[in-house]
């Protein structure tokens, strides 16, 4: 039997107001009765369950660019000490299970092969995203990026008609507390920027609205050549690293590299006894490799003496 238990931060972001105290003394018989109540409802409040992983799905709104990314500290975490945070899973209309929050507690069990501790609740839809979301908020490491796609996904999920998209808004600024007009700015970043791109530079952690949004501008003017700066950007630096070099890349289109005449891109120049060269970015590599057989093979035949 599904329970339909949660907190006041649910019920104040869709809006409802808890009873009052006035409300509930009118429903208390005497003292005794009222204090057995209370205690049934603290323990319901608490009870989970042992529930196969497996038969838990994900949601169709993900809060995560990668939920699996750096889950073997979790893993060990639970195979060590257990699972202390029961994840929130409500049952859907077909009588299936689907996550709330805690895809990666869920992941974690899953790849341990053992059963998820979940508290089940009857939860509607928005109800699911208002708790998602508000799950979200409590994070010490919240990226913009991941809550611009959770907002882009809550506003495909519920607002398919232009009629469902006015509550869909409504219901992301609610799950975020976020200003209503930086739902629209945010689905528009998140659905601006390709889906590849984004999983490549991944979360980059904070930074924040400006930089993302620059990127967005930059996708706007040519999707194809930022479909393909997602190949190209460098994996081995931090996320922030990544999403400047995406902007770098598309701010220096193939066009500008392709009008610059070759003898533009290397540069020689001497004074006295000292060479310097001054080459393009992207050929450095090949250049400095050059240079150094190019010594080698002088200083082999001897032509390095002076005449």
């Amino acid at each position: 039997m599904a329970r339909k238990v949660f907190g006041d931060s649910l019920k104040n972001a869709m809006g409802k107001t808890p009873p009052s105290d006035e409300d509930l003394d009118v429903k208390r018989t005497s003292p005794t009765v009222a204090r057995a109540q209370a205690s049934v409802l603290e323990e319901d409040k608490h009870a989970t369950r042992l529930i196969d992983p497996t038969a838990i799905r994900m949601s169709a709104v993900m809060d995560r660019i990668d939920p699996s990314d750096g889950l073997d500290e979790l893993v060990s975490s639970i195979r060590e000490h257990g699972q202390k945070v029961p994840v929130l899973v409500r049952r859907t209309e077909d009588g299936a299970l689907e996550i709330v929050y805690g895809r990666r507690r869920l992941l974690a069990c899953r790849q341990l092969g053992q059963k998820v501790r979940a508290t089940v609740m009857e939860m509607t839809d928005e109800e699911a995203l208002i708790a998602q979301g508000v799950e979200n908020n409590a994070r010490q490491d919240p990226s913009f990026i991941e809550r611009a796609l959770f907002v882009a996904g809550i506003i495909r999920e519920l607002g398919k008609t232009d009629e469902t998209r006015k509550n869909a808004q409504t219901i992301a600024y609610r799950a975020l507390q976020i200003d209503e007009s930086l739902v629209s700015r945010m689905n528009r970043i998140a659905t601006g920027i390709p889906m590849e791109l984004i999983q490549a530079i991944g979360p980059a952690h904070g930074v924040g609205r400006r930089v993302w949004e620059k990127l967005f501008r930059l996708c706007e003017k040519d999707v194809a050549r930022a479909r393909e700066v997602a190949g190209e950007i460098p994996r081995n630096v931090p996320g922030p690293d990544r999403l400047e070099a995406a902007v770098t890349l598309l701010t220096a289109t193939k066009s500008s590299t392709q009008k610059t005449r070759p003898s533009e891109r290397v540069k020689i120049g001497r004074k006295g006894n000292r060479i310097t060269i001054d080459v393009d970015a992207d050929l450095v590599p090949r250049v400095e490799e050059a240079v150094r057989k190019l010594v080698t093979e002088l200083l082999d035949r001897g032509q390095d003496r002076p005449e």
